[in-house]
């Protein structure tokens, strides 16, 4: 029978070149909250066996959405369901596939990122950004296509809900996991990091305004605050 509590453990901490990636349990059921970058597999692996765990015992991938940091170890997880959003989904495909585009990235990418001239050196920044696509992008690391279950269609595991906090990319979505003791946030990229947003290697925001909105909002709950790369927090108090 399943506990109505979560246990949550994070497997890999955030910093400012990855993402985090958290371990939920309740009873038998287990479930990984982004798996994090293609060379991290190994780190993965062994932090779940520090656990007991073995790839085949994790019933559930949610993936925040799909940037490569966020992703890239779905493949880890052949038996599983992979919760996400499709909006997300195919946003970063389309966005990937105009990255990689060699005559024409610079002009598409504005399709994505309208803001992108807002911000200071975006020249030097989405140049980065593409050779991390070039190097580390590959659609088959996401998963089967018979993995996915889009969370516009298909509720989460019981006590997990999807909080869409669209500003970094459209369709991100956080995570709250409602516990008795205390609720728990994977905040993903809504909320890069509790003080230091500025020094993560990532893409800017889909929708500047949106972003603070949602990273704003994550801050004003009274949780433990997961965010995408940096380590835990929680807050004193409720804002709401």
């Amino acid at each position: 029978m399943q506990n109505s509590e979560w246990k949550v453990d994070v497997l890999l901490p955030g910093s400012w070149h990855g993402a985090t990636s958290v371990l939920l349990s309740n009873g038998n059921h287990h479930v990984i909250v982004d798996t994090g970058m293609p060379h991290e597999a190994h780190s993965i692996v062994k932090a779940l066996e520090l656990r007991g765990l073995k790839p085949e015992d994790i019933k559930t991938v949610i993936n925040s959405h799909f940037h490569i940091d966020h992703v890239s170890n779905n493949r880890l997880f052949p038996a599983s369901e992979i919760f996400g959003s499709q909006e997300s989904y195919d946003w970063c495909r389309a966005a990937y596939s105009d990255l990689l585009d060699q005559q024409n990235w610079e002009t598409l990418m504005l399709k994505y990122y309208p803001e992108t001239f807002d911000y200071e050196q975006a020249e030097e920044m989405m140049g980065k950004l593409r050779k991390f696509a070039l190097r580390w992008w590959d659609p088959k690391r996401l998963g089967d296509p018979s993995q996915f279950r889009w969370i516009e269609k298909h509720p989460l595991p019981h006590n997990l809900e999807s909080l869409i906090t669209s500003g970094h990319v459209p369709g991100h979505a956080s995570i709250i996991v409602q516990g008795d003791s205390q609720r728990a946030v994977i905040a993903g990229d809504a909320l890069l990091s509790r003080t230091h947003d500025e020094k993560v290697l990532t893409m800017i925001p889909h929708h500047r305004k949106q972003y603070q909105a949602d990273r704003e909002r994550i801050l004003a709950m009274q949780a433990r605050i997961l965010p995408g790369h940096d380590l835990e927090f929680s807050t004193p108090s409720s804002k709401e």
